[in-house]
């Protein structure tokens, strides 16, 4: 069974998610309903690097308490639990 947790709503109704299921955690992306509602599933450190300066980007950096910086120095020690991380998801 997975836990979902919404962090962010874009203007035009685009909706970003944490997903953890058996001990993993994604971002899933629901695109709003006149694009079709699909949903899309992004490993939470692929999705940090990639939408960096978005609006969800930083959205989840506040859920998960913890600047670019400090996400990014974990992600470089393979690190893949941090306390931040584990909090939030808690």
């Amino acid at each position: 069974m997975s836990e979902i947790k919404g962090f962010s709503v874009s203007t035009n109704g685009d909706r970003w998610s944490l997903e953890m299921s058996e001990g993993e955690t994604v971002v899933l992306h629901t695109a709003n309903e006149p694009s079709g509602g699909h949903q899309t599933r992004t490993a939470l450190a692929d999705f940090l690097k990639e939408r960096a300066g978005k609006p969800e980007h930083a959205a989840l950096l506040q859920v998960l308490g913890q600047s670019q910086d400090e996400v990014e120095h974990q992600l470089g020690a393979d690190e893949t639990e941090t306390s931040s991380h584990k909090a939030a998801m808690e």
